[in-house]
C-alpha cells in the first residue's frame, strides 16, 4: 500500500466539537488551556499511529482548530474506515476520562484535503458539522452518508460501533454510534469503565440547568453500551 494521499477523493470525515470551550477559555489560565490542547493533540497523534492492522501506514490524519477536532480517512477503503473508527473511539475514551465534554459525527463523500495549502472542503465536512449540532449527548454518531457506505461493506465487523436511539434537539432517532474504547468492557476492565463514568460525574458538578440533560443522556448511553 502507498503512503501517498490523494488531495481529493471519497473519504470519511469525523467532526468532533469540544463543548463549553469558550467558557473553558474564560475561566482557565491561557497557558493551562494550551497545555490541555497539547495533551489532546498528543493523544490524538498517538492513537492515529497505533499499529491496528499489522502495518505502519497512517490511514487517518487530523487537524485541530479552536474547539474542533477533525479526523480524515485516507480514502474509502475498509481499512481506512476501520482505522478512523478506532482512532475516534480512542480519542473519545481519552476525552471522557479527562472530563472533556464532546460530541461529533462521521460523514462520507468527496473531500479535498490539501494540507500544505491548508485547504479543506467538501460535503461530508458540512454534513458531519451539521449533524453534530443536533446531538444532545456527549458522543459520536454516523451521518446517513456514512451509514450507506458502511452497509455496502458486507464484510465490515462493527467493532466500536453501537446502534442507539440517540437524543437529538428535535427528538430521538436511531443511529449507529462510535463508543469509547472501554465502554463495553465493564466486566473485563472495570477500572476503565469506571474512569469513563467518573469523567461524566466530574462534568455533572460543572454544569447546571439544561446542560445537565447532556449528562443524563450520556450516562444512559454508556450504560446501554456496556450491557
Amino acid at each position: 500500500m502507498s503512503n501517498e494521499w490523494e488531495v481529493t477523493c471519497n473519504r470519511y470525515v469525523a467532526f468532533i466539537d469540544i463543548m463549553g470551550f469558550k467558557d473553558m477559555v474564560m475561566r482557565m489560565p491561557h497557558d493551562d488551556v494550551y497545555q490541555l490542547m497539547l495533551k489532546i493533540n498528543g493523544h490524538r497523534k498517538f492513537s492515529e499511529s497505533v499499529d491496528w492492522h499489522d502495518n505502519k501506514i497512517y490511514l487517518a490524519k487530523s487537524t485541530t482548530y479552536s474547539d474542533s477536532i477533525i479526523v480524515y480517512s485516507k480514502d474509502d477503503s475498509f481499512d481506512s474506515l476501520d482505522f478512523l473508527i478506532s482512532t475516534v473511539a480512542s480519542l473519545s475514551n481519552y476525552l471522557f476520562t479527562e472530563a472533556i465534554p464532546h460530541k461529533g459525527a462521521v460523514a462520507f463523500g468527496r473531500l479535498t484535503l490539501d494540507l500544505p495549502n491548508s485547504i479543506f472542503f467538501g460535503q461530508p465536512l458540512i454534513d458531519a458539522y451539521l449533524l453534530q449540532e443536533e446531538v444532545m449527548y456527549y458522543g459520536i454518531l454516523f451521518h446517513a452518508s456514512a451509514d450507506l457506505e458502511i452497509a455496502d461493506k458486507k464484510h465490515y465487523i462493527p467493532i466500536f460501533t453501537y446502534k442507539y436511539l440517540c437524543p437529538l434537539k428535535n427528538g430521538n432517532a436511531n443511529h449507529d454510534t462510535i463508543y469509547p474504547f472501554y465502554a463495553r468492557l465493564k466486566d473485563i476492565n472495570k477500572i476503565s469503565f469506571d474512569d469513563l463514568m467518573a469523567g461524566i460525574q466530574k462534568l455533572k458538578f460543572q454544569t447546571s440547568g439544561h446542560l445537565r440533560k447532556y449528562i443524563d443522556n450520556t450516562e444512559a448511553y454508556l450504560e446501554s453500551v456496556s450491557r
